[in-house]
């Protein structure tokens, strides 16, 4: 039986759609042979391959619905069919897709098949706008007319949006951005949507407009940049949270192709985000992203430092992940600088973002290398930021460590008299064990100029340690069992949340099932045969392994808490003095 046998067979039989979803399984499948088939029949109306979809009953199977989708996306732009038929046959495959997948594989081959002739203005017809997509529908028939007649297609829209009738006024908004595919055309429509916008409230429509109008001005080689900035002005000073999200989104999308004036206004608008605000937030990360993977990593800064003094509390630079990890990776050495800036401004926000990337690394701690030669800053400066690297960056002492290495390696007296005294207390006070550790081995470099004092720090400590040691145990100071009880349990509950914190953030619990072992050191696992394979179960064996993590305490967390606190909390908020 040929092909074309089994395919009229299969069309005869009521079995179509079972057909094309088990199509591909086979050994011999050619899906381009199969579908011309299937089109010449239907084409030459001895089939109708769109009454067929009404027998669509997907039943949650992804496969089969995958396989049905791809097919009739591939085959739609060749159907002859009335756009009656065809936009019952479009609707049932969206409404199959369901929320998560509506539109994603029909939307080309739709706006493909409405090109032809008539069928744009058919489908508009056809439209009363009372189901949600029947706006979709539209625009995809707006941008089908484009491409073969831009100006009528314009125009259109234009009318569509100075009629202002609800969905379609919005379809055509949101073709338009589509539309115009010449700087002449951008040009007009530019205009025109200027004009319609010139006393328009609406946070929607203001929202689409502000769009439409940097696309067009982006992609029309930076087409009519005057009302451009008008139409972004406008909506600057009236939209809201639409408004802000589209204007994102367009700077995401056409930052490189705008005027440096217009893309001004954006950022503008950008730095007004609120980062309550997960769209706008997630827009963001993309447009810095991209600035920072080029040569505009400090406009990108600039940007950041106005969302995170502007969203304390609300926004951290964690919610910009894409951009920290560009930060950390192609900008280290612009990080090392970037954190005194931060720290000498004295913005909190900015301060507690150098602590959170610091403390955000695993494995290897940060060392921060500035040169501070070239900032210029005195004593007074110098020792504001060795306060603040230490009130920021107490839990991760290596990295504060460093920092105060930067400022002995200036040769300031003052300054190099203060970092090296907040080296010894609070730092090597409070962690005598890593970073001493680490600290001997930077003492052994005579090249760099801080070793000196370093060393010198290092031997307060040590005759600090000498004099604890000195006293040797008291007992009447033990802690009862009691208290050892209790901060056992302090201590087990503070890792146990830790644990699940983590489990949240890692990808092996979206890959791995988690097993509880009440006894033994390996678990066994039977594991089926795979499909119709023949044999037996596997018998899995996987023996467990030992895994632990050191972690150094402040010695001031144990004898004088609220202090150290204090301490901290005080180098965090001070000021310098003006």
């Amino acid at each position: 039986m040929t092909l074309e046998d089994k395919i009229i067979q299969a069309l005869e039989a009521g079995q179509w759609l079972d057909f094309v979803s088990g199509y591909n399984l086979s050994d011999d499948a050619d899906e381009a042979t199969m579908r011309g088939h299937a089109i010449g029949l239907h084409n030459s109306g001895r089939f109708d391959l769109l009454t067929a979809i009404d027998a669509f009953d997907g039943n949650g199977d992804s496969f089969r619905f995958y396989e049905i989708q791809k097919f009739y996306s591939d085959a739609l732009p060749q159907l002859a069919a009335e756009p009656e038929a065809m936009l019952k046959a479009v609707r049932r495959l969206v409404d199959e897709g369901g929320p998560n997948r509506n539109g994603a594989f029909i939307a080309r081959p739709f706006r493909d098949w409405c090109k032809g002739t008539g069928r744009a203005i058919a489908i508009a017809a056809l439209l009363d706008f009372s189901t949600p997509h029947d706006g979709w529908y539209l625009r995809l028939a707006l941008e089908g007319v484009s491409t073969n007649d831009p100006d009528s297609a314009l125009d259109w829209a234009l009318a569509l949006i100075a009629d202002r009738h609800g969905p379609q006024c919005i379809a055509a908004l949101e073709a338009l951005s589509s539309l115009a595919p010449t700087p002449a055309l951008a040009t007009r429509a530019i205009t025109a949507l200027g004009e319609q916008l010139e006393h328009e409230a609406d946070d929607q429509i203001l929202g689409l407009g502000i769009y439409a109008a940097i696309e067009l001005h982006g992609r029309g080689e930076q087409a009519n940049p005057a009302d451009t900035a008008k139409i972004v002005a406008i909506a600057a000073s009236r939209g809201g949270t639409e408004m802000r999200r589209r204007a994102i989104q367009a700077l995401w999308c056409q930052w490189k192709a705008i005027t440096p004036a217009i893309l001004d206004q954006l950022i503008g608008i950008a730095e007004t985000a609120e980062g309550s605000d997960p769209i706008v937030v997630d827009h963001l990360d993309h447009v810095l992203y991209q600035m920072a993977s080029g040569e505009d990593v400090e406009r990108a800064i600039a940007i950041m430092r106005t969302l995170l003094s502007a969203n304390r509390g609300t926004l951290t630079i964690h919610s910009f992940d894409s951009f920290e990890h560009q930060l950390l990776t192609e900008h280290r050495a612009r990080f090392d600088t970037l954190a005194v800036e931060w720290f000498v401004s004295g913005d909190r926000a900015l301060g507690e973002a150098v602590m959170a990337v610091v403390r955000k690394v695993h494995g290897a701690p940060i060392v921060l290398r500035p040169d501070l030669t070239s900032f210029g800053y005195g004593p007074t400066e110098l020792i504001f930021l060795a306060r603040k690297a230490v009130g920021y960056l107490f839990m991760a002492p290596i990295s504060a460590a460093s920092l105060l290495m930067a400022i002995m390696r200036t040769g300031i007296s003052d300054a190099v008299k203060g970092a090296t005294e907040l080296l010894f207390d609070p730092l090597l006070v409070n962690y005598s064990g890593v970073l001493g550790e680490h600290l001997r081995d930077a003492a052994k470099d005579t090249n760099d100029p801080a070793s000196s004092h370093v060393a010198a720090a290092l031997h307060w400590l040590k005759t600090y340690l000498d004099g604890l040691h000195a006293v040797g145990r008291v007992k009447a100071l033990d802690p009862s069992e009691r208290e050892r009880m209790i901060e056992w349990r302090r201590r087990q509950q503070e890792v146990e949340d830790a644990m699940k914190a983590g489990e949240k953030e890692s990808i092996l619990s979206q890959l791995a099932t988690k097993v509880v072992l009440l006894y033994g050191n390996r678990s066994v696992t039977y594991v089926p045969s795979f499909g119709d394979e023949p044999g037996p179960e596997r018998r899995m064996v996987t023996e467990m392994q030992s895994h632990h993590h050191s972690h150094e305490y402040a010695r001031m967390f144990v004898v004088d808490p609220h202090g150290l606190d204090l301490t901290l909390r005080h180098f965090r908020v001070e000021q310098l003095r003006t």
